[in-house]
């Protein structure tokens, strides 16, 4: 999505007042604070305009106003001990965001509303992007804002908010006219239509919900409540409260059972069993729905799965996640020959970064035109599958999750993102306040690290979207991130040129590492988790966790600087591109060289390995996807 233009004539903004919204469906009994007291926000507000009053004299443009927002909410973050004060914080930097028609900051002030109060927060946005659509003038504002408001439009349908639902739906409606597209209008027109069918189908559930309201053990109610939040809407929380109070013996087990939520692999892959069995009874949607919450915990307990039991989950994985993409089969081409297999071309500026899927069909790449692009590897084309559009920022790194489904990317707009590239849908966002530069995901995918340019790096929980820690300490701009593999430490590197390792749990710093002479662009873990392996110079280092000192360095192979670097899933070879066109790989553990490629015409800039270590992709400034065959160990 290219970058909305500010909005014009906003100078008597009307948004809903925050002390009149109630909590959206899917905040109902949640643990979030209510808005604060209108005495408590009066108190708060004086503060923060004693504090920033001269700011807000000075704010008279919408870069101004922006900027000022921007403090606003890094100060709403920081304040702990006064729920009021950084309400007001949150609050006015919305406020002022929308007077400067950013909608971008104006949105990520909403999120961090809604991530502590009971807010409408779908409604919140709504307004704001009404506002926006109807100041906007030029074509592209208007197709940039369609963009932005399908994900939110599909999520009030999904919790079944219809009366934002609605709100969207004409929003969208008069974007796209404002777009000048007859044919989006009629789109969506179409997707609005389907709105009313969604509302009827649910209405018919009221009486249901009337008796749940009435008796909590209602079995029969339960039992269709949880049949149309589980089998319908995917929602899979929501159903198992109803199927743990149902008439139906077998899904009344196993919603309970599920709840308990077990830790280890071998009690998560009996549960993803029992419900794949009960999947085999049921035809249809019914099926399905069972056989992707059968999926859920396959993939929990994958990455400790070994032998027959890690063979079958991957194989019911493989068989959900072809029925959701339409396909019968996945043809995956052999590793072939070692050296360049395919090169993708279609990014229109600097790629920034790549990865490889984990069922190694797909790559995906991201870039400075402010796309993700996914390749098929089985495919005789060489344009992309899939493009993810909604960044309004360049994108700087991708991941993919270990479903083979979903893709992360961390982009300069303020951003990190989960998408169902498939689909081609925004799934969850995790709002920072300034450029992310850099992300990495946990072995068992449910927390993910992201670095950003206010200095910090983030623990976030890929499930729910929230924000678990920070750990500060960089003196500039974080450019890579990564977890150690006994999961104990996070990595960082950055601008100010060191390499920091801080303990996962606590946030307190470990060791500090100096040496680099240029910002730190990549840091890996060997697979002890004792040794951090970091690049961005002319030479690779490893440093000791334990001594504090640097125990080795891989150096006088490439010529000129190291900005791209990659560590195999098993910790034994290490991948380098960098400004001399070619891509090393290396032994890890003795900083030998085993082999170099050529193919790209100017600087790498990322690589990454396949998790089976059979394979390589790269990407740089040529603009070009690269595909790599690996010598055998």
């Amino acid at each position: 999505m290219k970058k909305i233009p500010p909005f014009i004539g906003l100078a008597a903004l009307a948004l809903t007042p925050l002390f009149l919204l109630q909590s959206s469906p899917a905040a109902q009994g949640s643990a979030k604070a209510p808005v604060p007291q209108e005495a408590a926000q009066a108190k708060a507000q004086k503060l923060v305009l004693d504090i920033f009053g001269r700011d807000y004299e000075k704010a008279t443009t919408n870069e101004s106003k922006s900027r000022l927002a921007s403090t606003l909410l890094q100060q709403g973050k920081e304040v702990k001990d006064d729920a009021a004060v950084r309400f007001i914080c949150f609050r006015e930097a919305r406020d002022l965001a929308a007077k400067a028609g950013d909608v971008n900051l104006a949105m990520l002030a909403i999120d961090e509303i809604n991530r502590l109060y009971e807010v409408d927060a779908l409604l919140l946005k709504a307004d704001v992007l009404g506002l926006a659509v109807a100041s906007a003038t030029e074509k592209e504002t208007g197709l940039a804002l369609v963009d932005v408001i399908r994900p939110l439009l599909a999520e009030a349908i999904d919790l079944d908010h219809y009366k934002v639902a609605y709100q969207l739906g004409d929003t969208i409606i008069n974007a796209a006219k404002k777009a000048r597209s007859p044919s989006l209008v009629l789109e969506l027109q179409k997707r609005v239509d389907e709105i009313k069918m969604t509302e009827k189908a649910f209405a018919k559930l009221q009486g249901f919900l009337d008796r749940v309201a009435k008796d909590a053990n209602d079995g029969e109610a339960n039992r269709e409540l949880g049949k149309y939040f589980g089998y319908q809407k995917k929602r899979w929380t929501k159903a198992l409260a109803y199927f743990a109070n149902c008439d139906d013996k077998t899904l009344k087990e196993r919603a309970r059972q599920d709840l308990a939520d077990p830790k280890n692999a071998k009690d998560q892959s009996a549960l993803a069993d029992e419900w794949w069995e009960l999947a085999a009874t049921e035809n249809g949607q019914a099926k399905l729905a069972l056989q992707m919450r059968a999926m859920h915990w396959y993939e929990k307990a994958l990455p400790t799965l070994a032998g027959l039991n890690r063979t079958k989950a991957q194989k019911r994985i493989d068989i959900v996640q072809d029925q959701l993409s339409g396909n019968t089969t996945v043809v995956v081409p052999a590793a072939g020959p070692v050296g360049e297999i395919r090169k993708f071309e279609g990014h229109a500026d600097e790629i920034k970064g790549v990865a490889l899927s984990h069922d190694g069909r797909y790559a995906a790449s991201a870039g400075r035109d402010q796309t993700v692009r996914v390749w098929d590897l089985a495919a005789k084309e060489t344009k992309e599958a899939y493009a993810l559009r909604g960044h309004t920022k360049e994108v700087w790194a991708v991941a993919f999750h270990p479903n083979n489904r979903y893709i992360l990317s961390a982009s300069w707009d303020a951003t990190a993102r989960m998408w169902d590239f498939k689909a081609a849908n925004e799934v969850k966002r995790f709002a920072h306040t300034k450029d992310v530069n850099c992300l990495a995901l946990s072995r068992d995918a449910n927390t993910m690290l992201s670095g950003c340019d206010d200095e910090k790096i983030y623990l976030w929980d890929v499930n729910t979207g929230q924000e678990i820690r920070r750990y500060p300490g960089h003196s500039n701009y974080v450019y890579a991130v990564a977890f150690s593999p006994d999961g104990r430490y996070v990595a960082s590197g950055g601008v100010d040129k060191s390499v920091r390792v801080f303990d996962l749990a606590t946030g307190q710093t470990v060791k500090t590492f100096d040496g680099h002479n240029e910002s730190v662009t990549n840091v890996a873990f060997l697979a002890d988790s004792r040794y951090v392996v970091s690049s961005g110079d002319s030479v690779i280092r490893v440093w000791d966790l334990q001594t504090g000192k640097e125990a080795r360095r891989f150096e006088g192979q490439h010529q000129g600087r190291i900005p791209a670097m990659a560590l195999s899933s098993d910790g034994r070879r290490l991948l380098t591109g960098g400004d001399d066109r070619t891509i090393k790989l290396w032994d890890a553990l003795t900083g030998k060289m085993i082999q170099s490629f050529a193919g790209h015409s100017d600087t790498i800039t990322c690589v990454a390995f396949s998790p089976d270590g059979r394979r390589a992709v790269s990407g740089g400034y040529d603009r070009t996807v690269r595909i790599w065959g690996l010598p055998a160990r």
